[in-house]
């Protein structure tokens, strides 16, 4: 099992975490984020600029065309590193946050953000609430293409010429509703992007919070699917059977890319030490018998006879004028060259020749992402529900007793049965009736 015998090294570099969440009921969520009373460690909120939630969510409801309600709003949950909070002044973590906001969404959309922490104390992040909407800022205002006429007695259109006539709005005006609200031609707000449901920017927002996050000097890992194994997270309200679970999975998790980690560093470290070695060894990729054969025909024309292989003049004569020189030349540059890849190489037992040892030594690296689904698998397969952990620890537990009993010498075996026993007979004992005397009655 690749994770059983785990050790846990230093720190592992921090990772951008975020979550996407569709919300629909947005007035209600911002109310949750920002409102002191609902948080007890609120360290700063804000928003793009002086705007209502309910106009977003009264469009939705406006334009909702089945019973499912429409989403009013999406939510990220960004991790940070906890140190921020203290670091950084109010004013530096205002701009960050803006900075962040509008790195990921654009300039020209609504959002709000708030900082904080969880109850704990141990996880300062950042709620970043904003539509998939922008509003409209070019809409043209709807104008009367007339002028209107009206009775005055029974407020009802009318023509200019007929009697208590008045003209109430000309040619050209502005049109409102009864509330005095401006009526326009299109929609206030534009249509939902895709681009925050599409896979391509689920996987870019977490470079760009990278990125922002390096511009103040916090430099983080992004998390790989692929690569490692994602931990559970410890949900506000959880139960305290879920939180001891979570954390055995957390733990075992952080180990297991720890050493997923190292494993595959090790890997990338070799493919870029021995690249440039490969490089000018790809004269010779494949044709290692060729030069092998060549180092002995070098052998025997020194010494005119080697392993039982005898040259006449001719051929003696032959070799020299047409294949020495080049054979010479080629076999120091192979020679020298193999040697220097097979000192580069880290695992000495596979290399046969440095074209085999490359080829697989690119193949672990492709094929890396399929040991890590090998590890998910035996995780999962371990201890990947509350029951499956229960069960694990039951079979911990019982190999602990299984095997402090083995280590326990017979005699000491010999007096726990004892006791048992006594301890079982004296139950029995208890158990009898006493017995009544038998005398005469009085």
């Amino acid at each position: 099992m690749w994770y059983g015998g785990f050790k846990k090294v230093g720190a592992e570099m921090a990772k951008v975490y975020s979550r996407v969440t569709k919300i629909n009921n947005v007035a209600g969520r911002s109310d949750y984020i920002s409102n002191p009373d609902r948080q007890e460690f609120i360290k700063l909120t804000g928003k793009s600029r002086a705007f209502d939630w309910k106009d977003y969510a009264d469009f939705e409801k406006m334009n909702q065309k089945s019973h499912t309600k429409n989403n009013e709003a999406r939510e990220l949950v960004i991790a940070l590193p906890n140190e921020m909070s203290e670091r950084l002044s109010d004013k530096i973590l205002d701009d960050f946050s803006h900075d962040l906001a509008q790195e990921l969404l654009g300039k020209k959309r609504d959002y709000e953000f708030a900082l904080h922490f969880n109850q704990s104390q141990t996880n300062f992040h950042m709620h970043l609430l904003f539509s998939e909407r922008e509003r409209n800022t070019d809409r043209q205002p709807k104008v009367y293409k007339r002028d209107m006429w009206f009775d005055k007695t029974t407020n009802r259109m009318t023509k200019a010429q007929a009697k208590n006539a008045e003209c109430r709005y000309k040619k050209g005006d502005v049109m409102k509703d009864k509330h005095g609200h401006i009526k326009y031609d299109d929609d206030p707000f534009t249509k939902k992007d895709k681009a925050f449901t599409e896979r391509s920017w689920l996987k870019a927002h977490q470079e760009t919070i990278q990125n922002v996050l390096a511009e103040y000097h916090y430099v983080l890992d992004i998390f790989d699917d692929t690569l490692e194994i994602a931990q559970k997270k410890l949900y506000k309200g959880a139960s305290a059977e879920y939180l001891e679970y979570a954390a055995h999975w957390n733990q075992m998790a952080y180990e297991a890319n720890t050493t997923l980690k190292e494993a595959r560093s090790a890997l990338l470290s070799e493919y870029k030490v021995l690249k440039p070695l490969m490089n000018e060894y790809r004269v010779f990729s494949g044709k290692e018998q060729e030069m092998d054969q060549a180092d002995l025909h070098l052998k025997i024309f020194k010494q005119n006879g080697y392993a039982g292989n005898t040259w006449n003049v001719f051929q003696r004569t032959k070799y020299f004028l047409m294949y020495y020189e080049e054979d010479k030349t080629n076999v120091q540059s192979y020679k020298e060259l193999s040697n220097k890849i097979s000192g580069s190489v880290f695992n000495q037992a596979d290399f046969q020749n440095p074209t085999h040892y490359f080829k697989l030594l690119i193949q672990k690296i492709k094929t890396f992402p399929e040991i890590v689904r090998t590890v998910k698998k035996e995780f999962i397969k371990q201890y990947g529900t509350i029951e499956r952990y229960k069960k694990y620890q039951h079979t911990l537990a019982k190999k602990e007793r299984e095997k402090e009993q083995k280590s326990k010498s017979p005699l000491d075996l010999r007096l726990e049965r004892l006791k048992a026993e006594n301890k079982q007979q004296g139950k029995q004992k208890k158990r009898q009736p006493s017995e009544r005397n038998k005398g005469l009655s009085r």
